[in-house]
């Protein structure tokens, strides 16, 4: 009697274990977990030949400064005045709005150090290359190469000679520089072309010194990673289900890495505005264009991709790259041009566009997309799966530092 009354009690204490751990992890099916097991967890970003300071921390606590520093624009913003970190380092608004409106989406800069394309068209192929575009751009930052290495070297010089060899002659060429301008502004145009080369190399160091800080923001472990590691409480039946419609639905056909990404470009059918978006089609020309790209002269070593490789074609306009599905809670609203303000909005779109014709974007749709109808509890499932691989991001490289913040002045 006591030893039936003592397997009683096991059994029962195997059944509470069980149900604290949730009985639902038998939800998925060997294949299932060999898929998610595919998702995570997420790795270490890969190495940047293009860029010497990558892994480099002593230039990412510069970077990080220097990201935060309204000096280096002489509209006082920051690269953190559109990618804020309490919000995903992406801003909230459809498109990003500092000096005026552009026509996209602020991208999240939450594991940009994983990708091989940058920007919504891959028009920069390397971090480093990403960083010129706002800081050049009159509606974002408004600021120029000139200034910012003139900026640098006034507060900064001390640090980046520790990182990097300037060019001979700098010191003595740097304060009789003009304060503003490049290419395309009579101020550097007037410029020798040495000088203008100088100026290019040191404004290359600064751009692969913010660069190293970038890669230094990633995703936290997620309620997802957790439960494939082995905490069975992480994730609820409905987000379990909703992995599976993942699945099912054929959503890891473009995002299949631990990133939720393929890193590639797909037309998904978001209409177009008034000025019609090419995306990639165009994308692929600026980047081959730019001397700062991968394969370009600032370079450090070969780079990930070799942008002349790659052709365009009709497949890619309106083709777009494909974003992670992590931290997905922080970054909305969704799509290029940010159109779509909820997960439940995209679905929604995502199963007009595959479901019926719609003749209102540019470009055709990607044939590759799979044809999806679900039904309302589906997609509520899958929206909390989607919600489960967000994470809490925070780390020492999130905020601004905290003996810098009373030193940004002009």
């Amino acid at each position: 009697m006591k030893l039936s009354l003592l397997w009683a009690a096991i059994w029962l204490g195997s059944l509470l274990m069980a149900y604290g751990q949730g009985l639902s992890s038998e939800i998925w099916t060997a294949e299932e977990w060999e898929k998610a097991r595919s998702f995570s967890p997420l790795p270490l970003p890969p190495p940047d030949p293009s860029n010497r300071l990558s892994g480099n921390d002593e230039a990412a606590r510069l970077g990080q400064r220097l990201f935060f520093d309204p000096r280096l624009s002489p509209k006082n913003f920051s690269c953190a005045s559109c990618h804020r970190p309490e919000m995903g380092f992406s801003d909230g608004l459809a498109v990003a709005n500092t000096i005026a409106p552009l026509h996209r989406n602020t991208m999240t800069l939450l594991n940009v150090g994983y990708y091989r394309w940058l920007t919504w068209d891959g028009a920069r192929d390397s971090l480093w290359h990403q960083a010129l575009a706002p800081i050049e751009n009159p509606k974002e930052m408004g600021s120029s190469r000139l200034h910012v290495v003139k900026t640098v070297m006034r507060h900064y010089k001390g640090e980046l000679v520790k990182l990097v060899r300037l060019p001979e002659g700098w010191n003595k060429l740097w304060p009789r520089l003009p304060d503003f301008g490049q290419p395309g502004d009579s101020q550097f145009d007037r410029l020798r072309n040495s000088d203008k080369e100088k100026v290019n190399r040191v404004f290359a160091s600064v751009l692969k010194v913010i660069a190293a800080y970038e890669r230094k923001i990633i995703s936290g472990r997620s309620p997802f990673d957790r439960f494939v590691a082995g905490e069975r409480q992480a994730l609820s039946d409905s987000a379990q289900k909703g992995f599976q419609h993942f699945l099912r639905f054929g959503c890891d056909r473009c995002h299949n890495t631990p990133l939720f990404s393929d890193d590639d470009f797909h037309n998904l059918g978001l209409s177009s505005s008034a000025a019609p978006d090419n995306g990639r089609y165009d994308g692929l020309s600026v980047v081959k264009s730019s001397r700062f790209r991968g394969t370009g002269p600032y370079a450090d070593g070969a780079p990930v991709i070799d942008v002349e490789s790659y052709s365009p074609g009709k497949t890619l306009i309106g083709a777009f790259r494909t974003p992670s599905l992590r931290e997905l809670r922080y970054t909305a609203p969704y799509g290029h041009n940010g159109t779509v303000k909820t997960l439940e909005d995209w679905m929604k779109h995502y199963t007009d566009v595959t479901t019926t014709d719609n003749p209102q974007f540019i470009g055709s749709l990607d044939p590759s997309l799979p044809r999806i109808e679900m039904t309302e509890a589906e997609k509520n499932e899958l929206v909390e799966f989607l919600m489960s691989l967000s994470s809490d991001y925070r780390s020492s490289w999130t905020p601004m530092p905290e003996n810098r913040r009373s030193s940004y002045r002009r």
